[in-house]
């Protein structure tokens, strides 16, 4: 039978060890989960705010990840996500 998601090699009985797909869940370096956020960070920023790539859009931009995307802002303990996310977008804005 054609269509299903899941290959049938991988659909086994309850309880039968099953093995993962490969590379399924690969783990991703740190450094390659920072630049994909950076980048989706800088993606948004021109796409939402097209007409506002100054200082006063980036504080804009800032509250609205606060709001629909606070996983896309740095925590960390004494730094500024708002200074940082500033530094980060620098060179998109005037």
């Amino acid at each position: 039978m054609r269509g299903f998601l899941v290959p049938l090699a991988y659909c086994q009985p309850l309880g039968a060890e099953v093995e993962s797909p490969p590379m399924r869940f690969a783990r991703r370096s740190k450094r390659d989960s920072e630049g994909l956020r950076r980048a989706r960070v800088r993606q948004l920023f021109e796409t939402l705010l097209p007409e506002e790539l100054t200082e006063t859009g980036v504080l804009l931009f800032y509250r609205w990840l606060e709001k629909y995307h606070p996983e896309l802002l740095v925590r960390k303990e004494q730094d500024d996500p708002y200074e940082h996310l500033r530094m980060e977008l620098q060179g998109l804005y005037k």
